[in-house]
């Protein structure tokens, strides 16, 4: 069996929901305009149906994969610790120590990962690398543009 993965709760509501407009939605358009293009028989010349067929089969991907993600996550709440640490759903302020770059994330699962929103997955180069660190260490990580150092400047539990 394939390990958990942590997630938050907006994350987990976020998948749910996503899964259900695609079954709800999305699934039933595309059924119809597969239906359609079968009316005009199954061959080979038919780029209707062969269109209406690559999308089904896309969507149904998508949706298998949200069920496997859904199926192997696991939510993760706030936790209290006595020492401000680097972990699962803390958010923290960091610094290039490079370029001097200040940058806030939120530590959050592999499938609710987005740099650009501010959230870093647990999972990645830098965020494990983050993992377990305190406020005022400096951090070398190993990443696929080279290493990086950085150091925490604060933590929010």
């Amino acid at each position: 069996m394939k390990s958990r993965e942590p997630i938050t709760r907006n994350g987990h509501r976020r998948l749910l929901k996503e899964l259900a407009h695609l079954r709800g939605n999305v699934r039933p358009e595309v059924l119809d305009d597969l239906c359609e293009a079968r009316g005009y028989g199954i061959k080979i010349e038919n780029q209707q149906y062969l269109a209406a067929r690559e999308r089904h089969v896309i969507l149904q991907k998508k949706i298998n994969d949200l069920e496997e993600k859904l199926a192997r996550c696991e939510i993760v709440v706030g936790r209290k610790f006595l020492v401000k640490l680097v972990s699962f759903g803390t958010v923290i302020t960091i610094e290039n120590t490079e370029s001097g770059e200040v940058c806030r994330f939120q530590m959050v699962g592999p499938w609710e990962s987005d740099v650009t929103d501010g959230k870093l997955s647990v999972n990645s180069p830098v965020g494990s690398g983050l993992m377990g660190h305190r406020e005022g260490d400096v951090v070398y990580v190993a990443t696929p543009a080279g290493p990086r150092s950085y150091r925490v400047l604060s933590i929010e539990i």
